[in-house]
């Protein structure tokens, strides 16, 4: 249909994503819906701290490992588990913390502006933790590849669909590099799309489901 070719337009443009890793299992595997943002956690202490491969054993690993951080059908933020877990915090450290409208910025403007606001870091690798409610993704930025250089890489523990050059797949859970930060920002809208209200509705909707929280993370001079 015309939505159908007007996002293979878009990804052409952008740059097509490039799939690194995917597992057959996701979140629902390990323990429900709201283990996502600890799930995120673990695969980044397992990439920026314990340098472990790219790969489906690491994926798998992560979900269990984060499921375990995360109390079932209580869905809680990045902040609160850096706090609340003294492994994360000795792991990785807090390197930025920001919040943007989905339906105001977008993802394009959040995801340009967050890396500005962190900094060259001496090219040290980081991730950006990202929640709009109810679900969380993870970013990377700065790691190398056996796929080539990316200016992300998307860890999503959610079953999704993906458009890449040769069509359409859907992945139980993944890691895929996007070219560019449009690409990526694509990709978000089609996923996690602004929600619409009027009135005082819309005021209430912006505030429970369009507000993304943006969390940095590095690893930590302790780890």
């Amino acid at each position: 249909g015309r939505r159908s070719r007007r996002r293979t337009a878009m990804c052409a443009d952008a740059g097509w994503p490039t799939l690194i890793a995917a597992s057959e299992e996701s979140l629902f595997d390990h323990g429900g819906v709201s283990a996502c943002t600890g799930i995120d956690l673990a695969l980044a202490i397992a990439v920026l701290v314990d340098g472990a491969a790219l790969d489906n054993e690491t994926i798998r690993n992560a979900l269990r490992r984060g499921s375990e951080l995360v109390a079932e059908n209580e869905h809680q933020s990045a902040l609160d588990l850096h706090e609340q877990h003294a492994e994360i915090a000795s792991k990785l450290q807090l390197i930025h913390q920001s919040q943007y409208s989905i339906r105001i910025e977008g993802y394009d403007i959040a995801l340009t502006l967050v890396p500005t606001e962190i900094g060259d870091r001496d090219g040290e690798a980081y991730c950006v933790v990202m929640t709009k409610p109810p679900e969380t993704v993870c970013f990377f930025r700065g790691l190398a590849t056996d796929k080539g250089a990316f200016e992300w890489i998307l860890f999503d523990s959610h079953p999704r669909e993906y458009l890449f050059e040769d069509g359409v797949q859907r992945l139980s859970s993944a890691l895929v590099g996007f070219p560019t930060t449009q690409a990526l920002a694509n990709h978000l809208m089609s996923i996690l799309p602004p929600l619409e209200g009027e009135g005082d509705e819309a005021m209430m909707i912006d505030l429970l489901y369009n507000a993304a929280e943006f969390v940095g993370f590095a690893r930590s001079s302790e780890a």
